[in-house]
């Protein structure tokens, strides 16, 4: 990714960044406010997105200081800046039939209008230098892994089971393809639908691994060619999940009686049709659902999984846990890949 993904945006001073190559995102005076993208009121005044007179190129040098601000930085496939007091910008790596995290968010807001997402003001994709901008506020509370240690068993059990009422209200919505919620092909869920073909050695080591979409038939072949055993059940539609229920990604908050709630679930960016089947069976043997608190203590560490996967066996869901596990520990050889969708 040029410029890398830490230099998506920069401050170029206490009240205006520069974002991607198309975007300058400025604190104004409401009552000058003039072509602008978008506006939003915070704590210390009003902000506003607009387009740069001139858009950079990718080999441009990237304006401003990129250390202010960021919260967050993977790799060179993602990272985060705090814009204002209670606004963060995410920017993902992306490709062309990609759906954006921001779509899958405004889909689910509508669809499924219990679940709780964060807000997002405004989102845009930047072709030049290949990533997605979604700006949000902050979401309150704490993460589910920050708040474990002060929950007692009851109120695990609680969350847990709050959780499961999110994940059965995304279920009732199905497709006859895994694919996003806007119909394109899913990114990541490597366990299930294998490895896109390798890009050139050292090349574009950012991309997310984007599968066409896939039909019932195709994943019976696929799961037969990686891991070379049959699919552990027959399925004729895919129903919606998040995708990665992990301890960071669910945001706590307690309410006026005091009382711990869910108050937000972030990161839909791999939400999308799946095999009803795959859901608790991933929670049950993804290392993303570990309390990262306890990483170095392994029955601490699986107390999320292990409320989360009791739960949804209480209302129905199947686990393949040991097909799972021996599929991965004991693969076919030559290992397999898939041809990438075109772009």
């Amino acid at each position: 990714m040029t410029p890398p993904s830490e230099y998506g945006i920069g401050s170029l001073g206490p009240d205006s960044w520069s974002m991607g190559s198309l975007i300058l995102c400025e604190k104004v005076d409401r009552s000058t406010v003039v072509e602008v993208l978008t506006t939003w009121e915070d704590s210390d005044g009003t902000w506003c997105l607009r387009y740069r007179d001139t858009p950079l190129t990718a080999t441009t040098p990237p304006p401003g200081d990129s250390d202010v601000n960021r919260t967050y930085f993977c790799g060179n496939a993602a990272a985060m800046w705090l814009i204002s007091p209670n606004v963060l910008c995410k920017v993902k790596g992306w490709i062309p039939g990609v759906t954006p995290e921001a779509e899958t968010i405004k889909w689910v807001a509508e669809s499924c209008p219990n679940i709780p997402v964060p807000n997002v003001i405004y989102s845009w994709i930047d072709p030049a230098w290949q990533r997605s901008f979604c700006l949000m506020k902050v979401v309150p509370g704490v993460t589910l892994n920050d708040a474990w240690n002060e929950l007692s068993k009851e109120e695990r059990t609680a969350i847990a089971d709050e959780v499961v009422t999110y994940i059965m209200d995304a279920a009732q919505h199905t497709s006859p393809k895994i694919c996003t919620a806007t119909g394109t092909g899913i990114t990541f869920h490597g366990w299930i639908l294998g490895s896109p073909e390798p890009e050139m050695e050292g090349a574009h080591d950012w991309q997310p691994d984007l599968h066409p979409a896939i039909t019932p038939e195709e994943l019976d072949r696929r799961l037969h060619l990686i891991t070379g055993q049959k699919s552990p059940e027959e399925v004729d539609h895919f129903v919606f999940f998040h995708g990665d229920l992990a301890p960071a990604n669910i945001f706590l908050d307690r309410d006026k009686n005091d009382k711990w709630h869910v108050s937000s679930i972030i990161d839909w960016e791999t939400a999308g049709f799946l095999p009803k089947w795959y859901i608790r069976t991933i929670a049950g043997v993804s290392p993303a659902y570990l309390l990262d608190l306890y990483r170095n203590e392994w029955k601490e560490a699986l107390t999320w999984a292990i409320e989360l996967t009791s739960s949804l066996g209480k209302h129905g869901f199947p686990e393949y846990w040991q097909w799972l596990r021996d599929s991965v520990h004991n693969p076919p050889e030559p290992r397999v890949f898939f041809p990438r969708p075109s772009g």
